[in-house]
Formats: structure tokens, sequence, C-alpha cells
């Protein structure tokens, strides 16, 4: 049986970070969830396994653009998706090449996040 993919979700506010945790775990997701970038940052120096991150834009501290950059630095390979309720923050963000999840989203979008970037149908 194949492992499940481990998807990282990252944000400040708990019920939008415990919302999407949820909605990966019903669709059959491996899921680390972090209340800010420093305990992410920690995790993924600890872990080799996440597939893919979720990370909030606006953040305290290190924002998630940030983030990014940081991720990138120790982990290259690893997808990496912001999630706004702004848009003109997703249009900041994808115009610097990241990919942007829209707040409200659908399951549809979220699915097909994870097909892009995972190469799963769930």
């Amino acid at each position: 049986m194949p492992t499940a993919p481990h998807v990282m979700v990252v944000d400040d506010e708990a019920v939008n970070r415990e919302t999407l945790r949820a909605l990966l775990i019903d669709l059959g997701i491996k899921v680390t969830a972090c209340a800010n970038a420093s305990e992410a940052l920690a995790v993924l120096r600890a872990e080799d396994a996440v597939n893919l991150i979720f990370s909030d834009v606006l953040m305290p501290g290190m924002d998630g653009i940030e983030l990014s950059r940081a991720v990138h630095k120790i982990r290259p390979h690893v997808p990496f998706v912001l999630v706004t309720g702004r848009d003109s923050a997703a249009d900041s963000v994808v115009s610097k090449g990241t990919p942007a999840l829209l707040k409200p989203y659908s399951i549809a979008a979220l699915k097909g996040v994870l097909r892009e970037h995972l190469g799963i149908t769930v």
C-alpha cells in the first residue's frame, strides 16, 4: 500500500489551519499543522518527508512569502502554495512565481492543487 503524501499547513489563525488540516485528512493526506513560520522551519529541519506546504500569506513575524524563500533554501524540491483571502496578495504572489490558492477555495480547487503538485487524484 502506498504511503500517504505528507502536507504541511502553516497559518497563524487556528480556525483556518484546522479547517484545511481536516479537509486534507478527509482526503487521505497526512498533515502537520504549524501556527507560524518558525514552527514550520523547525519541523522541516527535523523531518524529511514533507511533500507539499500550504502557507497563509499574512502572518505575524515571518510572512508566507518570506517563509517560502526560507523553505526553498533548505528544501528546494518541496512545492509551496500560498493561501490568501486577498486578491491583491494573490496577484503579488503569482507574479513572483509562487502558486496561490484564494480563500474561500472549493474542494475542487484544493484537489486540483494536490493533483498538480503531488500528482495524486483524491
